[in-house]
């Protein structure tokens, strides 16, 4: 918590060094002077480039401090509920007994026990204990989603659900907004007005990854193994789900939320975007959809620099950006929380869907199980190496496209 606070205050500091050089970049434009105008821009752009990376220092730390808050949570609760006491429990066995794998082949009859409760697949042989792989720990995933959510928005913001198989699953979806009741006179005849409901089918797309780690560095008890699996896995399963679930076809990968949004707003120019235009995206939303808890803006980071620039300097209009200075609370733009979303357009050229708006919890990603690890120790061994194959199983797609929108430059 003290951490947080300290680069809330750094980066009010920022802000602060941000509005006036963007209003002393304003003054000299209006005074024709080019040289001290691109002095202050430059100035601005420094100054913003640290505030960005700020940000996401502080957005990681809020982030993990929240997941550990939540985790501990649901163990606590977890245990009480079977009775048990924190030591002890099955999931500290099962972390043990994973760890223990990670490192060395041979286990003992009760580490195999304990791994054999959690595999990845409901396949069993009998003789060989590692077909499928296994779940990583509970004690892993926050660290994990920590590292994916610092590469993927849209996984930050849409609503995640957890399944135990990958069949393909029906999500009804309806949109009643439109629909009003009607007067109704004595002993008149109701009018019928039914729920139009829809359906989309959510599948499970696998990916995986592999990374190889010697014989030297296992053997090191200095080596932390659990830590490199989370730097290594959780980014490139961040960039992929990413990807997929922001710009995905919805043909052979989840249906990006981009794709699956609905036009809001046609930009007036196709290489700027304006505060009007921005306003106009906003109240393209039904005013439903827009107070809801999972309601805010979605756009590339380079997007999100042009946004701070309008108007920043301004001393009689409020600013777009409102960067935040208490702790819990998110930047907002027009009031609403942002999310940043590498996957989107980051350039202002024709035709891009370049900002999105809406209620991004209509937008659902399914999760089949968690982050499943095989160890592969022939396949590398020529070479002194151990492989960790790792892959997970998702889809994602909208179950209300008039809940989130874009603004499309022209």
């Amino acid at each position: 918590m003290a951490k947080t606070i300290e680069l809330r205050q750094q980066r009010a500091r920022l802000v602060e060094q941000m509005r006036d050089f963007a209003t002393r970049a304003e003054a000299a434009t209006l005074a024709k002077n080019t040289t001290v105008a691109a002095e202050m821009n430059a100035s601005f752009d420094l100054a913003e480039a640290d505030e960005r990376e700020l940000s996401k220092t502080l957005d990681r730390e809020t982030r993990l401090e929240q997941l550990e808050k939540d985790q501990a949570g649901r163990h606590i609760q977890d245990l009480e509920q079977r009775g048990q006491k924190p030591s002890g429990d099955r999931e500290s066995e099962y972390r043990s007994a994973f760890h223990a794998w990670m490192r060395q082949h041979d286990l003992s009859p009760e580490q195999r026990s304990a791994l054999a409760e959690m595999r990845g697949t409901a396949t069993q042989v009998v003789g060989t204990p590692s077909l499928g792989g296994y779940l990583v720990p509970q004690g892993f995933l926050p660290q994990l989603e920590v590292a994916m959510k610092s590469y993927s928005g849209i996984f930050a913001a849409a609503d995640i659900f957890r399944t135990e198989s990958g069949n393909p699953l029906r999500i009804p979806t309806e949109d009643d907004t439109a629909t009003s009741a009607v007067a109704v006179a004595e002993a008149a005849a109701f009018t019928v007005q039914d729920l139009t409901f829809g359906q989309v089918s959510m599948d499970a797309y696998k990916y995986g990854s592999l990374l190889k780690v010697s014989y030297e560095s296992l053997q090191d008890s200095a080596f932390d193994i659990d830590a490199e699996m989370t730097r290594a896995f959780g980014p490139r399963f961040g960039r992929t789900m990413n990807t997929t679930c922001t710009t995905g076809s919805g043909s052979d990968a989840p249906n990006g939320v981009v794709t699956a949004s609905t036009v809001g707003k046609v930009a007036a120019s196709a290489t700027a975007i304006t505060f009007a235009e921005v306003m106009d995206l906003f109240h393209s939303v039904d005013p439903a959809y827009r107070s809801a808890p999972g309601t805010g803006f979605m756009m590339h980071d380079s997007i999100l620099a042009a946004i701070k620039k309008i108007q920043l300097g301004s001393g009689d209009v409020t600013p777009l950006w409102l960067p935040s200075v208490r702790d819990s609370e998110p930047d907002k733009i027009l009031g609403k929380p942002y999310f940043i979303n590498q996957g989107m357009s980051s350039a202002l050229t024709t035709g891009l869907k370049v900002m999105l708006f809406g209620d991004f919890k209509k937008y659902r990603i399914r999760l089949v199980k968690d982050l499943t690890v095989q160890r592969l120790n022939e396949l590398y061994s020529a070479n002194g190496l151990v492989g960790y194959l790792a892959w997970m199983r998702w889809d994602g797609d909208c179950v209300n496209t008039a809940a989130i929108k874009h603004l499309i430059t022209a």
